[in-house]
């Protein structure tokens, strides 16, 4: 008697799959990466909710206040304070020399009016006595 081999037309589990320890992504997966990846740096205790001790009040058009909704209803993100803070964030900390050389120059500038302010209110004090 031959054996014929007839070819399976379904595939049988992987042991993993059976065991429950499939490495395929979940989408639990995608989602905790997608807010990883957005989140960036944020996630770190510098940088993080512990650090935001300020509040900053800013206007922004329908389209970008959709765009906040759709990351916090999706929960990649939990309010749309954290997602403005950690893009803001995100932002800066991207070109954080750049915005640390204007940081500084406006600390210079501040500096140079506070000296020019009080060699004016000399000047007028000054002429007051005369």
């Amino acid at each position: 008697m031959k054996l014929i081999k007839i070819p399976r037309l379904i595939k049988p589990p992987d042991e993993n799959e059976v065991f429950g320890t499939s490495k395929q992504k979940t989408h639990q997966d995608e989602e905790t990466s997608l807010r990883d990846e957005l989140l960036g740096r944020f996630e770190r205790e510098e940088y993080g909710l512990r650090n935001r001790e300020i509040s900053v009040m800013t206007r922004l058009s329908t389209d970008i206040v959709e765009i906040l909704d759709a990351l916090v209803e999706l929960e990649i993100f939990k309010s749309r304070s954290e997602v403005v803070a950690s893009f803001v964030e995100k932002s800066i900390m991207e070109k954080k020399e750049l915005f640390e050389s204007i940081q500084k120059k406006a600390s210079d500038i501040s500096k140079k009016r506070e000296a020019a302010k009080h060699l004016a209110f000399q000047a007028i004090a000054k002429n007051k006595d005369k």
